[in-house]
């Protein structure tokens, strides 16, 4: 059969039957991929629900399956982000949550049907994936595909990368993950220098505290956090300031599941000038479970949080007035002194830009690149 005598349907999600196809594909698709993990339900349409994610308050979408006979073979999802587009002066549009077979032509009218409505609103150039911004799951998988994606991290079929380029697009960016593996016996000598340098820095800088943050200062002890970090990554690439609801929305997802031993902040004369978050992996946990229904799944895991190995380092920042004062090192050493907690941590993302800034940390714990992943671009 040709490609002009396939019965491709793609078609907007507007009815429960196909919003109920748009989510189940996904898990279809990833069906025999052992290192694919399975959201809550709750937790995937979550991400699109324009009534409760704070994202939607600055962002509008739409979404399509592409059919073929009676078979889904495909999704996507066009996004158009005010804040970011206000915040860069420019007209980009997205796409996200884009999953399809390995099939070129499938891939090419999804994409060209999200591209039609990026233009027909004013676009010039369409990114992503992103689901459904860089402050969620974003990029394709283009190294370490095998291995099971942390929390909050996109995880996606290594053809992808094909797919979008066939489509026209081009690489945009990379970004990384690295590891670090919580051995005592290979890391001793690195440990003790750190603890020594944490000492000559804390004479150097008496006033300088190091505290974590506690059950009753979690909430305002992130929109703190929140303040600088937009400070710090404000020339990233891709940044857009998180909003107010956008950091209640992370406070509610996370403080179920926060470790406040792994959440510190370091203060100079009472102003906060670094912080180091990392959180527990509950992917791990999440592919322990073996109910379908969220509630079953949800009390399984409150059983599996108790032994997660292994954490995620989302959020490592000084401020831009305290860089090479070594503030990072010693926020460092407090992640080092929880070895004993967790047999290994990710730190994720690092923008291909930003690598270098990982050599101090490399001097002091042993980092490995673990995944790569990409963001594409093209003008429509």
């Amino acid at each position: 059969m040709t490609e002009s005598e396939r019965s491709l349907l793609v078609r907007l999600v507007e009815t429960p039957a196909d919003e109920d196809a748009f989510f189940a594909f996904k898990s279809w698709l990833y069906r025999n991929d052992p290192a694919a993990v399975e959201p809550l339900r709750s937790m995937s349409r979550g991400m699109l629900d324009v009534q409760n994610n704070a994202f939607f308050e600055h962002a509008t979408r739409s979404q399509w399956v592409c059919f073929e006979n009676d078979q889904c073979v495909g999704r996507i999802v066009a996004i158009i982000d005010d804040l970011h587009n206000q915040h860069y002066n420019d007209d980009v549009g997205f796409f996200g949550f884009f999953e399809c077979i390995d099939d070129v032509e499938v891939a090419k009218r999804l994409i060209e049907t999200a591209q039609d409505w990026l233009a027909e609103r004013g676009k010039a150039s369409m990114r992503g994936p992103v689901s459904p911004s860089m402050k969620g799951e974003f990029g394709v998988v283009v190294e370490g595909n095998e291995r099971r994606p942390t929390v909050m991290m996109n995880h996606s079929f290594k053809y992808y990368d094909d797919l979008l380029k066939a489509c026209g697009f081009q690489v945009a960016k990379s970004f990384y993950a690295f590891e670090i593996q919580s051995d005592d016996s290979v890391h001793e000598q690195k440990y003790a220098k750190l603890a020594k340098f944490e000492a000559r820095v804390k004479k150097r800088f008496p006033d300088l505290e190091i505290k974590q943050a506690t059950k009753a200062t979690f909430d305002s002890s992130v929109r703190e956090v929140n303040q600088l970090a937009n400070e710090v990554r404000s020339e990233g690439w891709g940044f857009v300031p998180m909003t107010a609801g956008e950091v209640d929305t992370m406070i509610r997802n996370i403080r179920s599941v926060i470790r406040y031993d792994m959440f510190y902040m370091a203060r100079y004369g009472g102003k906060l000038v670094g912080f180091i978050i990392t959180i527990p992996d509950i992917n791990w946990a999440l592919q322990k479970t073996v109910f379908k229904n969220d509630f079953l799944r949800k009390l399984e895991l409150l059983f599996w949080l108790r032994f997660i190995p292994r954490g995620r380092v989302i959020a490592l920042g000084v401020d831009p007035s305290f860089r090479n004062k070594g503030i990072a090192m010693l926020l460092i050493n407090r992640l080092v002194n929880t070895r004993h907690a967790y047999k290994e941590w990710e730190f994720s993302w690092v923008v291909e830009d930003n690598v270098k800034s990982l050599r101090a940390i490399e001097r002091s714990v042993d980092l490995s690149r673990c995944r790569t992943l990409q963001m594409y671009e093209k003008t429509i």
